[in-house]
């Protein structure tokens, strides 16, 4: 970022630029196609905006979190092109807007979007050294410089040469949890709390596997557990934004996408409902 096997699943769960996630902290989401609105927030970030002036993008959009009065409380802008390979070029916040959550969520809906609508083989990014580890997080990984698309190389997001390019390439599988991000598809559970596009931030060491979650209600949520085959066992805490404290175990499935991606499907029967994570 720069300053100054189970089928293939699509979008028709209701993840299309629905998140419950964002609308729970207020904002509304929105695609807009023109960097106009979203300068302001920019230039309050100390970012530029990073247009391909090249024309070779088949697609040029942002995805805006906006106040009920019409401003920009936060964007991920993103260029796509004809061969599967997109570039997201900002990632901004207001400052008012940060410390909830909202910029992950916002990145999880986009990195879906062009994914499950838009069939992109791999997210690019050029991010500044202390962010690498951010984005790690999510599965994005360092690539070298001279093996970059043209077209992607070219990019000034990625072009400038104090950032780091990194990629999170799909069809390929990835093995363990760690340093994996999986956003809350859908959660009919009994007395749920967490709403869609809650995103679950993963590590493992070897069996033990743990998360940290935040979303609606839920200040903070942590899960721990155990890997058995492709199950995970797992105990949950989690405290509400007004100190209510509760917990709970459970199982979770885990199934692999054609894409690579994995599911986690928490199935408790008809009436307590179901619920299900993908990784982003």
């Amino acid at each position: 970022m720069r300053k100054k096997k189970s089928p293939k699943t699509g979008m028709s769960d209701g993840m299309s630029f629905h998140n419950g996630n964002i609308a729970a902290l207020g904002y509304r989401l929105e695609k807009i196609d023109e960097v106009d609105r979203v300068r302001p927030l920019l230039e309050a970030c100390d970012l530029e905006p990073c247009e391909d002036e090249s024309e070779r993008a088949v697609e040029e959009a942002y995805l805006v979190a906006t106040t009920p009065a019409g401003g920009v409380a936060a964007s991920v802008g993103w260029a796509m092109y004809g061969n599967g390979d997109a570039v997201i070029h900002s990632l901004a916040v207001a400052p008012s807007s940060r410390g909830m959550g909202l910029g992950a969520s916002l990145l999880a809906s986009t990195a879906l979007y062009l994914r499950e609508q838009r069939g992109t083989k791999a997210i690019y990014i050029g991010v500044a050294r202390p962010l690498t580890g951010y984005f790690g997080r999510i599965g994005f990984l360092e690539v070298d410089p001279q093996k970059l698309p043209d077209a992607v190389e070219e990019h000034p997001s990625v072009a400038h040469g104090t950032d780091t390019p990194m990629v999170r390439r799909y069809g390929v599988e990835r093995h363990g949890l760690d340093k994996s991000a999986f956003v809350l598809i859908h959660n009919t559970t009994q007395g749920a709390q967490l709403p869609v596009g809650s995103v679950f931030w993963f590590r493992q060491s070897g069996q033990v596997l743990e998360a940290k979650y935040r979303g609606g209600r839920v200040a903070r949520g942590h899960l721990l557990g155990a890997m058995e085959g492709e199950t995970l066992r797992f105990l949950w805490q989690s405290c509400t934004t007004k100190g209510a404290l509760t917990r709970g175990e459970g199982e979770i499935i885990i199934n692999l996408l054609n894409d690579g991606r994995r599911e986690m499907r928490e199935k408790l029967g008809a009436d307590p409902g179901e619920l299900l994570l993908r990784e982003i």
